[in-house]
């Protein structure tokens, strides 16, 4: 292999992984628009980190890199380097776990807005409207009900 194609082959090393990342980075993104956070920047309110839709983002972006890694394993540098070769299903995996990986971060995000949830209503005086909210709202809007609990 001379000098040249070695280059041009790692050109195209870079560019897989770009798709890759991309793709997983649109799987990310179509979370922004599945429940309540919306698309917003990242943002902390009520003293709770929010990550936005960069956060999903990039996490779908990141989870679809590391898949597509553990499922291709080659020799990318050195004299016994194999041309990678990007497939349909490689494609569809970014996909799926881009959107996995960046639901799996809003569910923590939002975990943690309901802890904080529970933790403010078990100080406060029992409410049966506020419980509704609580019980049927968006984590936002239940954080924000417990706040208004006397």
């Amino acid at each position: 292999m001379t000098d040249g194609s070695m280059r041009k082959e790692l050109h195209m090393h870079y560019w897989i992984i770009a798709v890759i990342a991309g793709v997983g980075a649109a799987g990310g993104f179509m979370n922004v628009f599945i429940g309540d956070a919306g698309f917003h920047l990242p943002k902390t309110e009520d003293e709770v980190w929010q990550p936005g839709f960069i956060g999903v983002v990039v996490v779908g972006c990141f989870a679809a890199i590391g898949s597509w890694a553990t499922l291709t394993t080659l020799d990318l540098v050195g004299p016994s380097a194999t041309a990678l070769m990007l497939k349909t299903g490689d494609i569809a995996n970014a996909l799926i776990i881009g959107f996995g990986g960046a639901k799996w971060f809003k569910s923590e995000s939002e975990k943690n807005i309901l802890q904080k949830t529970a933790s403010i209503a078990a100080g406060k005086n029992p409410d049966s409207n506020a419980a509704n909210t609580i019980a049927t709202a968006t984590p936002l809007q239940a954080l924000k009900a417990a706040m208004s609990m006397r």
